[in-house]
């Protein structure tokens, strides 16, 4: 990912973390749609990696971006950026975290 494409990734999640979502969503479509999915498919794979390898507790410590990343996986679904057996694979990682979540005692 480039350093202009990071920084947009950063200034994406301060947004979603601050709760300025009219503001996110309004970032997002002005931004290109393979930028959209780059940084989308960078996020997810990151919370993937901790998924496989079972780390559900990384996960939680970081719930406010597994659920940033889901924000815009869904987003990239929407905006039919991703396919739909995609999606479907993404949507199971974050219904799997957050039914760990759920079990956990945090």
């Amino acid at each position: 990912m480039t350093d202009e494409m990071n920084n947009r990734n950063t200034d994406l999640k301060e947004l979603f973390v601050e709760n300025k979502l009219e503001e996110l969503l309004v970032t997002l479509e002005e931004t290109a749609d393979d930028i959209v999915i780059e940084i989308t498919l960078f996020n997810y794979e990151i919370i993937k990696k901790y998924f496989d390898a079972g780390n559900f507790t990384v996960l939680i410590q970081h719930i406010k971006f597994t659920a940033f990343t889901c924000f815009l996986c869904e987003y990239a679904a929407k905006r039919q950026l991703i396919s739909n057996e995609d999606f479907e694979n993404m949507t199971f990682t974050f219904n799997e975290i957050y039914t760990n979540m759920q079990k956990s005692t945090f």
